[in-house]
């Protein structure tokens, strides 16, 4: 699959990785990642310290595209310090 490497605005890399056709990974290194749900319990937005800041319904560029972000999934990466989330994305 495809792979982009991006810097924050601390300079900290985040991996963007198709995984899917329809599903983005991105993760990285971040002390704190804040995060917003809908009353259904649905993620809505996702901060990783520095940026990205993700929301439902907002854009992202990725290999060339501007994808719009659906759904978005944390996933549990069993490590202090780093975050990873799986977007659900359509062009």
């Amino acid at each position: 699959m495809r792979m982009e490497i991006v810097q924050n605005r601390y300079g900290n890399d985040r991996v963007i990785e198709k995984i899917s056709p329809t599903k983005l990974r991105i993760m990285g290194e971040s002390m704190l990642a804040r995060n917003s749900k809908n009353d259904e319990g649905d993620y809505t937005m996702y901060d990783f310290e520095g940026g990205p800041c993700l929301n439902v319904g907002g854009k992202l560029r990725f290999g060339k595209s501007d994808w719009t972000i659906t759904k978005i999934t944390p996933e549990n990466t069993g490590k202090d310090g780093f975050e990873s989330v799986i977007l659900e994305v359509k062009l």
